[in-house]
């Protein structure tokens, strides 16, 4: 599926994560990590073992692989501004489901799960966005997967955080929700992303 969106991406809270390399000017994923760890920690005085783990992360986030393959972005929510230090990925669906009773169903797609909660989000540049968070049970504690839906543009984008901690999901709510209302999907959009 291919729509035509962009996104005016607040860079102090997110970062864009290659979804593969070569990228930009970056060859490797140990280049762009070791330059987002100086780039972050540069004056503040951070001793190397800090530089290291937070390059390591770094690294980590590069060569993790997206929890669905379809994954057309990744962002990664910054460490150093007081959240918790998550990757969340966006995709973009072939539907002709626009009424928000489809896309609860469609939050469903590739993972299943137990639809805990469902709100419809206002002032997007969508033509009708929710959030919906489904529980998981994978062996003794509930996983939630977070994914906020918007329609625009001949079908629709979804970014989906995952995560074990309940306590991260409700830091990151209103932080995902921004950068959902940050994406602009351009109408009868045929053509990949800028």
């Amino acid at each position: 599926m291919s729509i035509e969106y962009s996104i005016e991406l607040d860079h102090r809270l997110w970062m864009p994560v290659p979804l593969s390399f070569p990228w930009n000017d970056y060859e490797s994923p140990e280049r762009w990590a070791a330059d987002i760890a100086h780039d972050l920690l540069q004056g503040l005085g951070a001793p190397p073992e800090v530089q290291q783990a937070l390059e390591d992360t770094a690294l980590h986030h590069a060569l993790v692989a997206p929890p669905l393959p379809e994954a057309i972005e990744r962002f990664w929510r910054r460490p150093e501004a007081g959240a918790p230090d998550r990757l969340v990925h966006l995709y973009a669906l072939e539907t002709d489901a626009f009424a928000a009773e489809e896309l609860v169903e469609i939050s469903r797609v590739g993972i299943g799960g137990l639809v805990q909660t469902v709100t419809v989000l206002e002032e997007t540049g969508f033509d009708v966005a929710l959030r919906v968070v489904l529980l998981l049970e994978v062996g003794e504690s509930p996983i939630a997967v977070v994914r906020l839906i918007g329609t625009g543009g001949g079908g629709a984008l979804m970014l989906e955080q995952i995560d074990a901690d309940l306590g991260a999901v409700a830091a990151l709510e209103p932080d995902l929700e921004a950068l959902l209302r940050s994406i602009r999907v351009r109408p009868g959009s045929d053509a990949t992303a800028d």
